[in-house]
């Protein structure tokens, strides 16, 4: 209690400091409610380590007036609201009297105990922009009514007091709660109450003070942050007991519904209860009440307080449902209590995985955390044991008689094949079957390797086309089975199916090559790595070059690799998985061929005549030449090319007074404006020595080439 209180005194100074506190960029910040106003600077406390402005709510859609004034001091030229999924902005930030902006906004889910931020771009003078948040925490008044009057309650019998509270699961119901010190008290949640359990001791007139606590921290009436609400003082009366309580050995009898079976229970002796008599159950203590169950007394049990009965039940009763009334006709005898459930069983049980729904298969696979929903009977007082599981908990926010919840995680070094289900220490018909992990992950476990060193499949440099120019003795594709299962995430066994296509230069298909059902598994450092069933696993390199005809070191220039490799779909449940293509050219940058071209109109210049030369006629042209590729494209030249050789000129002059007819060496450099693969139409220029004349010659002009 000393630290509680010294907790709320450090908080109230820490608080009162901020509100002292000027804000870095508002000068005023003003969130109007109804006729509430709620400030940055009477209404901001600390609240685990953080300031929020704490406001009052009445429903989880507030609509907000927001006015706010800037700080002179930090030179700002604009504020501007943001927007965000925790509300909606009706009326955008505005600019009034060149004084102050003001919004009004509507909170989607404002609900008590919700912290929200309103965030603001704001633009200083200096031309720099800052992101600014303001926290806002909704808190609702817990109110408790209970009128001021004395409560009878009889020694040694639970009274059960409801107490009306608008928003009964905001308080904190642990610790302590209450200074009663003699009487039995337990407090619990009901629709829109407080059920206050008390069990008096002692006779007399005595006080009972609730000192209760909320869950979460609201503003009291001095303005101040707390967990404290005001006291409840309940004045109860204990007077002795007018019927004699039976306390039975056990609290739980299961349901028959064919109502002829029936169960021993033995309660503690009374003189009054006589023996071989069968008394009426019923659910109140006036006449007329529903028939719960029959008690039979069989006989004391040897030299003890007990007595054996026989109990036949009829209906199903919950303790906290009230006391039992024991009868004889219609007069009450006795009171006692204890809870008639059906008999616990399963019906059904059902698992939803991370990210998926529902389902009754009951597969599971190593390290998974999954939710698991056990329906049936008498669920509620019933102890459940996943063998095998660890992190265990059950969500008792949400179980019934009906229904529970669970949360388990299996374990990721698990050796069973299944986790069985035990109730009550009984072993059920479910189980869980320990499945491996199965799903696709990228392929950065895959390496390719078609030259010096090998780089994952994940690489950049294979999002595009790659032009390689040495030769590609073999392309090699390893698994580094270490990468499957890493960073706390099991993958399991990768299926694989690789195509691999070959095109030659002219874009023509020459080889198509499948390797189906390559079957790669984590290797030894996986939590999992002993597991693995590895009888189908192919760990080993993949060479291309032993299943293609055409081996990769014999391809043309310009050849086309297309290799595919992708996830094997119907081995993960339809799931297409990943997919990578690699595309490798077997690139070259210079290409030597003999053509055969027909320079026409050639302007000619011998050097043993004047002028500026003659056109010669049509001439027979047999070059050796040097072509150069265009690095960027497929089996495509650049528009020039280098050659030697030898040239005839006028070839196709017969006449005898022909002079111009002669037959030299020659030098040529070519340019092809226009070009196709056989056929294109050069322009020449070069040099020479005619042999016929015996002269150096130099020539230009066009002329028609067929290469071969």
């Amino acid at each position: 209690m000393k630290k509680i209180i010294v907790h709320i005194i450090c908080i109230f100074l820490v608080n009162a400091v901020f509100s002292q506190t000027k804000d870095a960029y508002f000068d005023k910040f003003s969130i109007k409610i109804d006729t509430a106003n709620y400030t940055l600077q009477k209404n901001t406390f600390l609240y685990q380590n953080e300031k929020f402005i704490f406001i009052k709510t009445s429903q989880n859609q507030e609509v907000v007036d927001l006015i706010i004034a800037a700080n002179a001091e930090a030179k700002i030229e604009k504020f501007e609201l943001l927007n965000s999924i925790d509300y909606t902005i009706l009326d955008s930030l505005r600019f009034f009297d060149d004084a102050y902006y003001r919004a009004k906004i509507k909170f989607s889910d404002f609900e008590n105990g919700k912290s929200v931020g309103l965030n603001f771009s704001i633009k200083l003078q200096n031309g720099k922009n800052v992101n600014y948040q303001i926290k806002l925490f909704s808190f609702k008044e817990t109110a408790l009514t209970i009128e001021n009057e004395t409560i009878d309650v009889f020694l040694d019998e639970e009274k059960t007091i409801e107490i009306p509270c608008n928003d009964p699961y905001s308080i904190r119901l642990s610790g302590d709660y209450t200074d009663a010190k003699e009487e039995e008290v337990h407090l619990s949640t009901g629709i829109n109450t407080l059920k206050l359990k008390i069990k008096p001791q002692s006779l007399g007139t005595k006080t009972v003070t609730l000192k209760l606590k909320t869950v979460k921290p609201f503003i009291n009436q001095n303005n101040e942050l707390t967990y404290e609400l005001n006291p409840i003082k309940i004045t109860l009366n204990a007077k002795p007991n007018r019927i004699d309580y039976l306390n039975p050995e056990r609290n739980v009898i299961y349901y028959n519904q064919d109502y002829k079976l029936s169960e021993d229970i033995q309660f503690d002796f009374n003189k009054n209860l006589l023996l071989r008599k069968t008394y009426r159950v019923e659910d109140q203590a006036e006449s007329g009440g529903n028939l719960i169950a029959e008690i039979f007394t069989q006989s004391q049990v040897g030299n003890s307080n007990k007595m054996l009965c026989r109990v036949r039940t009829f209906s199903l009763h919950q303790v906290a449902d009230g006391y039992l009334y024991i009868k004889d006709g219609d007069k009450t005898r006795f009171i006692t209590n204890f809870n008639i459930i059906e008999k616990p069983r399963i019906d059904d049980v059902s698992i939803m995985h991370d990210g998926e729904d529902w389902t009754q298969v009951l597969s599971v696979s190593p390290g998974e955390q999954l939710e698991v929903r056990v329906k049936g009977k008498g669920i509620s007082n019933s102890l459940f044991q996943f063998v095998g599981a660890e992190n265990v908990q059950k969500d008792t926010t949400r179980i019934t008689d009906e229904v529970a919840f669970f949360n388990i995680k299996i374990p990721k070094n698990i050796t069973k094949k299944k986790i069985n289900l035990f109730m009550n220490s009984v072993g059920t018909q479910f189980s869980f079957q320990i499945r491996e992990f199965q799903r696709p992950t990228d392929f950065d476990f895959v390496m390719v390797n078609y030259g010096e060193k090998s780089m994952p499949l994940t690489h950049s440099l294979f999002d595009k086309p790659i032009f390689y120019e040495k030769s590609v003795k073999d392309i090699n594709l390893l698994f580094d089975a270490s990468k499957i299962d890493k960073n706390g995430k099991l993958n399991g066994k990768q299926y694989l199916n690789i195509e691999v296509k070959i095109m030659n230069s002219k874009n023509d298909l020459i080889e198509i090559q499948n390797i189906n059902n390559v079957v790669v598994c984590p290797g030894e450092s996986s939590p999992r790595g002993t597991f693995y069933d590895l009888k189908d696993c192919r760990n080993q390199s993949v060479s291309l070059n032993d299943i293609l005809v055409h081996k990769t070191y014999s391809l043309d220039p310009f050849t086309q690799i297309y290799i595919t490799i992708s996830h094997d779909a119907q081995k993960y449940g339809g799931t297409p998985g990943y997919t990578r293509k690699i595309k490798l050219i077997m690139k070259k940058h210079i290409n030597f061929d003999l053509q055969v071209s027909f320079p026409a109109g050639l302007l000619l210049k011998k050097f043993n005549e004047p002028g500026y030369g003659n056109l010669s006629g049509i001439s027979i042209a047999f070059i050796a030449q040097l072509s150069f590729y265009d690095g960027e494209k497929v089996n495509k030249f650049k528009p020039y090319n280098f050659g030697a050789g030898f040239i005839a000129l006028d070839a196709f002059n017969y006449s005898d007074n022909s002079g111009a007819r002669d037959f030299g060496i020659v030098v040529l450099a070519t340019l092809v404006p226009i070009q196709s693969a056989k056929l294109s139409f050069p322009l020449y220029l070069g040099g020479g020595y005619l042999l016929k004349a015996k002269v150096p010659f130099i020539l230009f002009g066009p002329g028609l080439r067929f290469n071969f």
